[in-house]
């Protein structure tokens, strides 16, 4: 099945959509597919353990550290702030990173 089939499938939610015959995506490189997916977490508010196995699938393709902090970036626009400040701390812990350590070490210290 093409692209157009599948997403004509999609359109009319073709029964074989839930047995998830022939959607398995075709096209996209594992990496680029990983990425989609973490930023596809971000938009509906994934848990941690799900963050956990897609960075690992993005980085055992290739991805690096900073691409996928970029997906978060880029996402801002479409899911908003509130959602990207709330998937950053389980992003963090999911490339092994400390979510806030370190942050306001060179901040100023004295009141304003």
């Amino acid at each position: 099945m093409d692209h157009v089939e599948r997403l004509q499938r999609l359109t009319v939610n073709d029964p074989r959509i839930e047995e998830g015959r022939g959607l398995d995506p075709r096209e996209l490189d594992p990496r680029s597919l990983a990425l989609v997916r973490i930023a596809a977490l971000v938009a509906v508010g994934g848990v941690e353990p799900t963050y956990g196995a897609e960075v690992d699938a993005a980085v055992g393709a290739g991805a690096s550290a900073a691409e996928i902090v970029d997906v978060l970036c880029a996402v801002i626009p479409i899911v908003g702030l509130p959602n990207v400040v709330a998937a950053a701390p389980k992003l963090a812990l999911a490339l092994g990173l400390e979510p806030v350590e370190g942050l306001w070490e060179d901040a100023d210290p004295s009141p304003r």
